[in-house]
């Protein structure tokens, strides 16, 4: 607030108005059905805080990645085309910059026909890692996206995640809607990255809810529009049970509509399973250059 010069009369006044801005706060009641906003839940601070522990269990694992991918035919309301594609899929940070996540993906079948050379070590995730691999990550990337349908939604699971990440959680407003589950806004600060390509690129998640089952991240809906659309997200956690100790991805559906119409356009499903422990090795082992 700008600073005020006194003025006659002034001490007096603003006292009034101080006290009718009281009163009005005072009585204000909330519309019919809403609730009030509460400050973050104890459940969200705990996963803030536990979220990079997620994602470093993360790259100490391998998934297998099924990702079904819908196009709507909107004049009829039916699916017009649909692919399936099965990748062996990572999330790991980069050697350049450790804050860096990528998320790895080699493509092993289309529509149930094995691809040409998917046949990879475990090891290749380690070395596409380094610094001197950028522009394999990013071929390898493009070759996945060139088998998808077009436009179908690629979305990066380590940045759902750190939107929540430690004091970034006190930009959403909470609202419990039940038992575990907890409706957020976004109100304040600058989003997360966008853009796996370009950090710089903003994103907002300006509305969504949270549950928790067992003391544990469970679900995850999110929706943004972007243009005249509005993009949708749902994430399933597994329950934090032996072997997992903490939650791992289980299903993940992202949906696309215009603004205008609640019809998908479209609709792409993933689902993850067959998870295997991927052992990190020393950079002397991982540099391409000191490779035979």
């Amino acid at each position: 607030m700008p600073f005020v010069p006194t003025t006659p009369g002034g001490d007096r006044m603003r006292a009034r108005r101080f006290a009718a801005a009281a009163l009005a706060a005072v009585l204000w009641v909330a519309p019919s059905g809403a609730r009030a906003a509460q400050a973050t839940p104890e459940p969200v601070r705990a996963l803030a805080l536990e979220i990079p522990s997620v994602l470093a269990e993360f790259e100490n694992l391998v998934a297998r990645e099924r990702m079904t991918q819908v196009l709507f035919d909107t004049v009829a309301d039916r699916p017009s085309r649909r692919r399936v594609i099965v990748s062996d899929y990572q999330i790991a940070p980069l050697d350049e910059d450790p804050s860096v996540l990528w998320e790895f993906r080699f493509v092993r079948e289309v529509d149930g026909k094995p691809v040409a050379e998917a046949d990879r070590e475990m090891q290749d995730f380690l070395r596409l890692r380094h610094r001197d691999s950028k522009e394999e990550r990013i071929r390898i990337t493009n070759l996945g996206l060139s088998k998808s349908l077009p436009g179908c939604y690629w979305h990066n699971l380590s940045l759902i995640l750190r939107a929540f990440e430690g004091s970034n959680v006190e930009n959403f407003e909470w609202t419990r809607r039940g038992a575990i589950t907890w409706s957020f806004e976004q109100v304040r600060g600058f989003g997360i990255p966008q853009d796996l390509f370009d950090p710089r690129s903003p994103r907002h998640y300006p509305r969504g809810s949270i549950s928790f089952a067992g003391g544990a991240l469970s679900r995850l809906d999110l929706e943004w529009p972007a243009d005249k659309f509005v993009t949708s997200v749902s994430l399933e956690f597994t329950p934090r049970e032996p072997p997992a100790s903490l939650p791992r991805p289980l299903r993940y559906v992202a949906k696309r509509r215009l603004a205008s119409s609640q019809r998908a356009l479209i609709q792409t499903t993933y689902e993850y399973g067959d998870y295997r422990r991927f052992s990190v090795q020393s950079e002397s082992q991982t540099n391409p250059a000191s490779q035979p």
